[in-house]
């Protein structure tokens, strides 16, 4: 397992790319001192994709498969800095944690992982392993992954978002929906001469509500969460709103398509005219200037819990010393990519919680961060056999 030097490693490194602030679109900083770090771990390959992807490959002694390990590099913006107990990019460690922004999401995990792969003796471990410091997902989970898989060819992938070290089998997905309401407009004097659209929003927004959302035995059920709108003209100058635009979060559960979703918000506004639903396309405008655009949809996806590729991870992390539990995330990843497009195996597994995620004050306990990096190695053991 890993040495007590390379434990500190881990720690200084994680300290290293938490203080560099990356938001999406601005990882380039902190993707030069991956690319740095890899090469000087002795990874077999590096290199940098169009897209800013930083991807080492590590080649084992012995045959096998190739496993890919991600963890990205953005991180969402700090909006409050005055109310962090610690200066957000300081990295400062005190009481047995590193704080700041990107420790658990995800600075720490991709540090634990880069570090404890680039540290497995060649001979003990078979098959290629690849780390992928990815871009973006803050913005899009999935879109900079496909690009890394189409490099990477991976036959099963882990997910390195914090979780608590366990086994994560599956995450509901995600899908942003964006609902506009027109009315007719009309000087705010005499209202009855047009039609305010936000009160015929009032009647989408209740239908909605009460709209049936499917269940899912592991993943729960699926949310549809309105979370902001905004009227046009805006601001009004005595005019009767024209237009009400709306947007909601839909969290998916399994076997959940565009078209299904589409179906079911027409199906609960049967008979209400002039509103229109569309799933927005997210521009991704990429650090080294290339551009992605997606549709803003990420399914949902399980493994079952006693197959194969669970099996041996579960083999690895007792390898580890890690007792395997397995969970469901209910956030969004990069995974939703890996196995709710491509059908690869996939399960996450990081340290840390993912409720620290984005919040004031974020850290990443010490001992938190080297228990997963030794399931990282553990886990690179194991699946690749």
């Amino acid at each position: 397992m890993l040495s007590k030097v390379n434990q500190e490693e881990v720690v200084e490194f994680a300290r290293e790319i938490i203080r560099r602030n990356s938001p999406s679109g601005q990882e380039g900083e902190v993707a030069r001192l991956v690319e740095s770090k890899m090469r000087s771990l002795g990874y077999d390959r590096v290199q940098v994709d169009p897209y800013g992807n930083v991807i080492g490959l590590r080649f084992g002694k012995n045959p096998g498969g190739t496993v890919l390990f991600d963890g990205h590099m953005d991180v969402v913006p700090v909006t409050n800095s005055e109310a962090w107990t610690e200066e957000p990019f300081s990295a400062a460690v005190r009481e047995g944690k590193i704080w700041g922004r990107g420790a658990s999401d995800m600075k720490g995990p991709l540090a634990a992982a880069i570090v404890a792969l680039g540290r497995i003796p060649v001979d003990e471990f078979s098959g290629t392993l690849a780390v992928s410091a990815s871009i973006g997902e803050e913005v899009h989970e999935g879109a900079a992954l496909a690009k890394v898989n189409e490099q990477v060819h991976p036959d099963g992938v882990v997910i390195c978002e914090p979780n608590g070290c366990k086994l994560g089998v599956g995450q509901k997905g995600r899908a942003g929906i964006k609902i506009e309401v027109f009315g007719k407009p009309a000087h705010s004097s005499v209202p009855h001469l047009g039609e305010n659209a936000i009160y015929r929003a009032v009647e989408i927004i209740n239908r909605l509500r009460r709209m049936a959302l499917p269940t899912d035995p592991l993943l729960g059920e699926g949310v549809m969460e309105l979370i902001d709108g905004i009227s046009s003209p805006y601001p009004s100058l005595s005019t009767v709103p024209v237009q009400f635009t709306m947007r909601y979060d839909r969290r998916l559960v399994q076997d959940e398509t565009m078209e299904s979703v589409r179906a079911s918000i027409q199906a609960s506004l049967e008979g209400l005219a002039d509103w229109s639903m569309v799933i927005p396309k997210v521009k991704i405008e990429t650090y080294p200037g290339e551009v992605l655009k997606e549709p803003d949809f990420h399914p949902g996806w399980a493994i079952d819990p006693g197959s194969p590729w669970i099996r041996k991870a579960s083999r690895g992390l007792e390898m580890a010393g890690i007792q395997p539990e397995t969970t469901t995330a209910r956030f969004c990843t990069n995974g939703s990519y890996t196995a709710g497009v491509a059908g690869l195996p996939t399960l996450i597994f990081g340290p840390s919680s993912g409720l620290l995620a984005h919040c004031v004050d974020e850290y990443i306990a010490i001992d938190e961060l080297i228990q997963g990096a030794e399931g990282y190695w553990g886990l690179a053991k194991e699946l690749a056999k």
